[in-house]
């Protein structure tokens, strides 16, 4: 019992039990069966190495306390050299990346600072589409300085570009020691200010309705533009002289290079586009010091290849795709064309001999199938597709209408597919598939289908639809193709839609249009919606401008309207019954009569035009013109007249 103090003194498990063994020496089992009943986890934390298990216990008895201490401390070494088998794991190996960055390489004589920096630009900075131009020869020198450099880059937000353009000035000025100008960044702090005074603004102004919602409120530039010059600066005032040695001036010289590093996001780059305005400067830079020089200017690839080795464009921008466009329509072509041609001859006629000879081989495929117009306009359209040959937009919209209104058993699904196959086509020839002819088109052929069903309702709502979105007046002749589309097929709703057109967009409805509502109208021989046409179009009529009288083909539309929705109307203005047979009521009721109101007054309308007709063609006419009467002459005057002309001739 006088060992369990000594035992709890001890804190480390392993030194207890090496004290233990070499104090205990033969008592060593009855400690092992006291330390049993301790928690298992405590007994397994000292373990012994194979050498000591296969010892004798001798051994175990003379070993010392600092031989054990010191090879437990030995063990973790040990350990440490065995390696499991978890970890014995290949580091990961990645594809290769099929995008290899080609960077802009510095020209020659340029600071030494030019390399690493570009490098910088790419790898630290994350700036893609790298440009460099090489603007040391113009002359005047630009307004950011002399020698210059440009290089361009694009980040991939605005966050991005003023954090890595912070960095790069930082950088600059950390390793180079150079003092970079970062015209249009906002740096965390200036950041923060301008957003508290923008909630600042945004709380007082309330809810004003001048502030433009998702503007710029001057937080978001796109453009960071970093300069500095990697010479020694001004050298101060100095005199200049001229060639001749004269004095011409005095003024600060500058040395040196100005680098300047365009940061843009790719939407403010594609916008300004400043490598084609910098080309172009560049380009009269050169062709005006040839002049100068004396030399020709009248090469012109020279000269561009001149430009070209100053400006290293990135291989995917607009400005080098372009470039490499123009350079490809300058090739010419040194083949001869005559192979093609002899090759078109041969195909028409191997074509021509295989259509012959199936015509005399094979008699029995032509069935009943060939009379089917579906299945010719499938063979025509295959035609088409196989020997590429021309489509104008009439023969398009002609082969659209004819797929869809074509009597044959092909369904719905069938004709549509052809359809959609034919769009296709034309888009791919530059045709106008969105155009409101052709959208008409294909909505009046959907209603005249004679395979008219659900998918094909389906089509025509969405034709529809497209056509409402265009927010166009359409013509008058659509107007009638489509009301009398919407009328055979019973879609009334659509048909007053499409007359109501017009109004729409404050365009007048001619005669015609009443016209062919009141005929449809009537052919329907439905005496409730002639009512309701009569009595909202008559008047609509009348307040056209100018107004719609009801003569010639429209009086008799509008008659034949008005007999169906009440058939006694004429009766009643033409044999009226006695009024002494007729109660109040029912004179009332004559003369309140609607129906007979309006053709009243479509007659009196029809006979005050025909009138008037009659009078202007009266007004027209040249009256004849009547024969001219000689004056008849008395026999006093032919006296006197005689005897004038006899005293003249005595005389």
């Amino acid at each position: 019992m006088s060992l369990r103090p000594a035992v709890a003194a001890l804190a480390c498990c392993g030194c207890r039990s090496a004290v233990l063994r070499a104090v205990l020496g033969s008592t060593a089992p009855s400690v092992r069966s006291l330390g049993t009943q301790r928690p298992p986890q405590l007994a397994r934390n000292f373990s012994t190495s194979p050498r000591r298990l296969l010892s004798s216990p001798g051994s175990e008895d003379d070993s010392s306390p600092s031989t054990a201490l010191q090879d437990e401390a030995e063990k973790p070494d040990q350990d440490g050299a065995e390696k499991h088998w978890f970890l014995e794991v290949e580091p990961p190996r990645h594809p290769p990346s099929q995008h290899v960055p080609t960077l802009p390489n510095p020209p020659r004589d340029a600071p030494s600072l030019l390399e690493p920096m570009i490098k910088y630009v790419y790898e630290d900075m994350g700036l893609d589409d790298l440009a460099l131009l090489d603007l040391r020869e113009l002359d005047p020198p630009a307004a950011l300085g002399r020698n210059l450099i440009m290089l361009f880059g694009t980040a991939r937000s605005e966050r991005h570009l003023h954090i890595s353009s912070g960095r790069f000035v930082r950088w600059l000025r950390r390793n180079y020691k150079v003092n970079a100008k970062a015209d249009g960044l906002i740096g965390p702090g200036e950041l923060k200010t301008k957003l508290r005074r923008l909630r600042k603004r945004a709380k007082l102004m309330g809810t004003n309705t001048m502030i433009v919602p998702g503007g710029d409120n001057g937080l978001s530039t796109g453009w960071v533009c970093v300069n500095f010059s990697t010479g020694e600066g001004d050298l101060g005032e100095m005199a200049s002289f001229d060639a001749g040695g004269r004095y011409s001036g005095f003024g600060a010289t500058q040395t040196g290079t100005t680098i300047v590093v365009q940061c843009m996001t790719e939407s403010r780059r594609g916008e300004l586009d400043l490598e084609i305005l910098w080309r172009g400067v560049l380009r009269r830079c050169l062709e005006r010091s040839r002049k100068v020089k004396g030399e020709a200017t009248g090469d012109k690839e020279e000269l561009e290849a001149l430009v070209s080795s100053k400006i290293q464009l990135a291989p995917g921008s607009p400005t080098s795709q372009w470039q490499a466009l123009r350079q490809a329509s300058q090739q010419q072509r040194y083949f001869s064309t005559l192979a093609r041609r002899l090759q078109a001859q041969a195909e028409a006629h191997t074509d021509a001999a295989g259509v012959q000879q199936g015509r005399a081989e094979a008699p029995a495929m032509e069935t009943d199938t060939t009379q089917d117009g579906f299945v010719k306009l499938r063979r025509e359209i295959d035609v088409l597709h196989a020997r590429a040959l021309p489509l104008s937009q009439q023969s398009f919209q002609a082969f659209i209408a004819f797929a869809l209104r074509v009597k044959s058993p092909a369904t719905a699904s069938e004709r549509l597919a052809l359809v959609d196959e034919l769009l296709l086509t034309g888009q791919e020839r530059g045709l106008a598939i969105e155009s409101e002819d052709l959208l008409i088109d294909l909505i009046e052929s959907a209603v005249s289908s004679p395979a008219y069903d659900a998918d094909m309702a389906r089509a025509q709502r969405n034709l529809e639809l497209l056509l409402a979105e265009k927010r166009s007046s359409m013509q008058e002749s659509q107007v009638l193709r489509l009301m009398s589309a919407y009328a055979r097929r019973g879609h009334w709703d659509r048909f007053w839609n499409t007359f109501r057109s017009p109004a729409r967009f404050l365009a007048p409805r001619s005669a015609d249009v009443y016209e062919l509502a009141f005929r449809l109208l009537a052919e329907t021989r439905d005496a409730r919606m002639c009512r309701e046409a009569v009595s909202r179009m008559y008047m609509d009529m009348l307040r056209e401008e100018p107004p719609v009288l009801p003569v010639g083909a429209l009086f008799k539309s509008l008659r034949a309207c008005v007999l169906v929705a009440d058939p006694s109307a004429e009766e009643m203005i033409y044999n009226p019954p006695l009024p002494d047979s007729l109660s109040v009521v029912e004179r009332r009721g004559i003369e309140r009569n609607e129906f007979v109101r309006v053709l009243k007054d479509a007659e009196g309308h029809r006979a005050a035009w025909e009138a008037g007709q009659r009078s202007r063609v009266r007004t027209m006419t040249p009256p004849r013109e009547q024969p001219r009467e000689q004056p008849f002459e008395t026999d006093a005057d032919a006296s006197i007249r005689l005897a004038l002309l006899s005293g003249r001739r005595s005389g």
